[in-house]
């Protein structure tokens, strides 16, 4: 019968219709594949215990003489496999298997489901034709099913196991011809080995040779084969007699001990239930040509008694190290077929894993603003430096790494590509630097409206410093204020500052002239000049870029104004200058420690801080100091009296006599009360999540604060608690003395003069001192603030209290809003009104729908630079709930739109609030710039380019955004045509 007439057989065969209708279990090998299989397909023949060989014998396989009509006679019932899985099984009679004189080598078994298909296969016709023997094939562990493509004519090869038998006797083929099915549509039963269903990922059935990519994915992506004793035959492994000892494999094995005693799973040791034998499942899939001929990877391991030493030793190979990091690549989809792990890419894949290890050394030495060189840098140095030493730290816990420095050890003579020199990691902060501001100008360029914050420092290098920060609104609603560069002035007037803002602006392409809507600068005169100043020459371009004086630089004036223009105050402050420059000597010190350990023995160690012109609070910490620690300072005082050295001794003296009068015990918790409300403030005022309108309520709230103070039962209060303080500390002044009124005397022809009123001196001590230093104060924050209402004239109608009233039925006026037409661009006057009334209408009703945080439960950032010196902690505490912030922000009514989705509803409203937002209120974020600036260009790092400076000031400003690792290298490799070879796959 030929082919044709073969294959309509087949075709109109119904008892092969029926029981391919019946047929569930499905194959992923097409029929081209399986003939293809096919022609590689043999049967093992022979194992060689002793040897641990296979020697296969392979014979052409040849139709079987039996006709059709004869064979379908002797098809046998279904039978049922009885062991771990049970499946229905079409079967061979194992006569015919005898009558055929055809040798079968091993069988390709892949283990993918629950189940075992057989895949297509070719037709009798075409195997008799083909005078083809079929060798070793591919044994691929992926799932838990078996699909078993051994495709010889219509024949299936099933493989029985048994006990205690080599892999030859394991095999035993039963053979089922299925009959009248056309070759595209078979799909048979087969009955595999049990340890094979058992465990699918068996190394033992993994071949040496080539895998297609898709088999291969599965095979890869499965676990290693590390069965417990429990789920093994008889509950144990196997055992046989190694030299005088009964030896078996143990699963400690699959465990690596730490050298901190913690155990690490090993997930390359694969144990193959089947040979009792371990391999290394890494190696065998992503090792070289070299590391699959390691009996590990090839044939298995089975001496036990030198396990351990052998896996030891195999595990730091670097065969071994290189076939690991080809795993987490293929793992983690950063390579999608195995020969790129080849040739070239191969080293390209341990240079990027190098140069991984080194950009996070480099991100956390800058980061931690520590120097990266050393002073020798030589291979016989003791001391590299920074970069260098983490380097060799990193490397303990890398292979690739320390075999990297192995070779530039051994290696003599200059290497040409070490990825360490000093230039290579000047270029990898550049790129990271610009990483970094790339994603902060995406940001900014995507708000569409922007306020610049400007500020100047000298540098220890004597260079003036100038930093811009950029404020902006991102896509979440929420207030960011980013570095964006930090620059040389060589020309620190107005107009040389003016022309280098502009040349930033135009590198970064910032375009300033048409999406600025505010700037904030200090009071310098070169920044806020009317007619030389950048806030100037910035207006005369673009006119909506309005001004804002820095509320803490102005509120910082307020406090000197009250410390320098009142005689009492002036000389109650000069005395403790006076004090802190005398007490910070290094004995003087030691000697205020020692005395606080007496008097306060479960207390915190304090020391007195300097004053400070730019550290906004250093004059509460000083007064905090010196009421907490009041005993401890006159103790010292006292000793230093009776000191042997006449300065020491007078200048102690008189501070002790100082500071035990009743005046001074006064003025010092006055001014103390005083600095409860402007030091909260300060603080507040230098976070950079505070919006325009929040600050000035809050100065108001203070300068109310401020003014409640001014009250008889206020100041009566003060006297009192002074009384108490001198009688807890014993000082011999619990009150103000009596002065005598003088009269004058009345010569003779004068007219005598109205009596003087008597005044007690609580009384003079109200009208003198009390009442007229806070007038002063409080005058000085009404004129120093005045500039800033200006601007809130419009902006106040976006408030918490103004939507209030609205909501309660107060009319708004009729000219509102004029002043945004003329600041904002492209705004409806009248479009904004209607929805700024349907708004404060319903927003109570929104407000309670949503969760507002209440700024003065947030933790606001400080000065950066007393994080290092001892103050009390307890007087940070004690003042935060002195400061009255509002309820609900502007930002928090952004927040509203955006988490109700209003904000195309309301988009006039929106972009108003947004405006209001972006207007920055202090340049405080600039100071903290400065504060990184002296941390990263200290002394001994005085000589650093502005090139390195500023990557370096980016990446420890802004060090909260992300940087893609790869990205980076990318950007690295392109800068030299060396590196592109070496860091770029081919």
């Amino acid at each position: 019968m030929n082919d044709v007439n073969w294959t309509r057989h087949l075709n109109a065969c119904p008892v092969r219709k029926s029981k391919r209708k019946n047929q569930t279990i499905k194959t992923f090998f097409t029929l081209s594949q399986a003939k293809k299989i096919c022609k590689d397909f043999t049967r093992i023949s022979e194992c060689d215990k002793n040897s641990e060989t296979l020697e296969v014998e392979a014979v052409e396989c040849k139709k079987p003489t039996t006709s059709s009509s004869e064979y379908e006679k002797k098809i046998p019932e279904k039978s049922t496999f009885d062991g771990p899985y049970t499946a229905d099984l079409e079967v061979m009679n194992t006569d015919d298997i005898e009558n055929s004189n055809t040798t079968f080598e091993e069988p390709i078994v892949s283990a993918t489901s629950t189940c075992l298909p057989v895949p297509e296969v070719m037709n009798t016709d075409d195997i008799e034709n083909s005078n083809t023997t079929y060798e070793e094939p591919i044994v691929s562990a992926t799932s838990t099913c078996l699909p078993v493509p051994v495709p010889i004519s219509e024949v299936d090869f099933v493989a029985e196991s048994s006990a205690n038998a080599s892999m030859a006797e394991h095999l035993e083929t039963n053979i089922d011809l299925q009959k009248n099915e056309s070759p595209e549509d078979l799909v048979e039963s087969v009955a595999s080995l049990p340890y094979a269903i058992q465990f699918p990922n068996d190394p033992a059935f993994i071949s040496n040779f080539t895998m297609s990519p898709e088999l291969f994915a599965q095979v890869a992506l499965q676990p290693p084969c590390q069965p417990a004793p429990f789920d093994l035959k008889n509950h144990k492994f196997p055992t046989k007699k190694q030299g005088k000892y009964t030896r078996s494999f143990h699963e400690e094995h699959y465990f690596k001990k730490m050298a901190s005693g913690k155990f690490v799973k090993r997930i390359w040791v694969s144990y193959s239930p089947s040979t009792d034998k371990v391999y290394c499942i890494v190696c065998k899939l992503f090792g070289t040509t070299e590391c699959k001929s390691y009996k590990l990877a090839k044939s298995g391991y089975d001496d036990w008694k030198h396990l351990a030493y052998a896996l030891k030793n195999h595990e730091a190979t670097p065969d071994h190290l290189q076939a690991e990091i080809r795993r987490a690549m293929y793992v983690n989809n950063q390579r999608v077929d195995l020969p790129s792990f080849q040739g070239l890419n191969s080293k390209v894949v341990e240079n990027r894993e190098i140069i991984k290890k080194i950009i996070k050394a480099l991100l956390y030495l800058s980061r931690q603003n520590m120097a990266f060189r050393g002073h020798d840098e030589s291979k016989t140095s003791k001391n590299q430096g920074n970069f260098l030493e983490l380097i060799k730290l990193l490397s303990a816990d890398n292979a690739v790494l320390s075999s990297h420095l192995l070779k530039i050890r051994d290696v003599k003579g200059k290497n040409r590509l070490t990825f360490l020199s000093n230039v290579s990691q000047n270029k990898i902060l550049n790129v990271l630097g610009e990483m970094v501001r790339g994603q902060i100008l995406q940001k900014i360029k995507a708000s569409g409206v922007y306020s610049f914050i400007i500020d100047t420092t000298t540098d220890v290098a004597n260079l003036e410093q100038l930093s811009l920060i950029v404020r902006f609104l991102n896509e979440d609603g929420d207030v960011e204020e980013r570095l964006v560069a930090i620059k040389v002035a060589s020309d620190a007037s107005g107009l040389g500052m003016f022309n280098l803002l502009c040349d930033i602006c135009q590198h970064f392409e910032i375009d300033w002239v048409n999406n600025l809507c505010a700037q904030s600068y200090d009071g310098a005169a070169s920044m806020q000049g009317c007619y030389s100043g950048v806030k100037t020459l910035v207006q005369e371009k673009n006119p909506r870029a309005i001004y804002v004086w820095c509320f803490a630089h102005v509120l910082n004036l307020v406090v000197v104004d009250t410390c320098d223009k009142n005689t009492v105050t002036r000389i109650f402050f000069g005395n403790l200058q006076s004090l802190v420059s005398f007490m910070r000597a290094r004995k003087r010190t030691a000697l205020f420690i020692e005395a606080q350990k007496i008097y306060y023995p479960n207390e915190r160690i304090c020391k007195i801080k300097n004053f400070s012109n730019t550290r906004w609070t250093s004059h509460h910490q000083v007064l905090g100091v010196i009421c907490t620690k009041y005993k401890a300072v006159m103790k010292t005082l006292k000793d230093l009296s009776l000191s042997l050295d006449r300065e020491t001794s007078a200048t102690a003296k008189n501070l002790q006599t100082v500071m035990s009068s009743f005046m001074f015990v006064t003025n010092l918790l006055l001014m103390k009360n005083v600095f409860e409300y402007t030091t909260p403030l300060s603080l507040y005022l230098q976070s950079p999540s505070i919006d325009f309108i929040q600050a000035l309520t809050m100065v108001d709230n203070c300068a109310k604060n401020l003014f409640d103070m001014r009250e008889d039962h206020t100041a009566d209060k003060l006297l009192d608690n002074a009384r108490q303080f001198a009688e807890d500390n014993g000082l011999e002044q619990t009150c103000f003395p009596n002065k005598r009124n003088i009269i004058k005397k009345v010569m003779d022809g004068e007219k005598k003069g109205t009596e003087t009123i008597f005044l007690s001196p609580n009384n003079r001590y109200k009208i003198e001192v009390y009442n007229t230093v806070l007038d002063q104060i409080i005058s000085s924050i009404s004129s120093r603030f005045e500039g800033a209402r200006k601007i809130l004239a419009d902006l106040s109608f976006f408030s918490y209290e103004r939507l209030i009233s609205i909501n309660e039925g107060c009319s708004i006026p009729e000219d509102c809003f004029i002043y945004l037409k003329t600041w904002i661009p492209n705004i409806e006057i009248d479009e904004l009104k209607m929805e700024y009334i349907t708004f404060a209408k319903c927003f109570m009703e929104l407000k309670n729908g949503i969760n507002i945080k209440k700024l003065h439960n947030k933790s606001e950032p400080g000065d950066e630079n007393d994080d290092d010196e001892l103050h009390d902690s307890s007087s940070d505490t004690e003042t935060e709930s002195n400061t009255d912030a509002p309820k609900i922000t502007a930002l928090d009514i952004i927040k509203l739109l955006n988490s109700y989705n209003l904000i195309s509803a309301f988009p006039n409203l929106y972009t108003a609030y947004k405006y209001a937002c972006t207007i920055p209120a202090t340049s405080a974020s600039c100071e903290r710039s400065f504060s990184k600036l002296k941390l990263i260009k200290t002394r001994l790092r005085s000589t650093m380019k502005q090139n390195l400076l500023e990557p370096l000031m980016l990446l420890s400003c802004e060090r909260n955004i992300e940087i893609n690792e790869d990205e980076a290298i990318n950007n690295y490799a392109n800068t030299s045509k060396i590196l592109k070879e070496a860091l770029l796959f081919k």
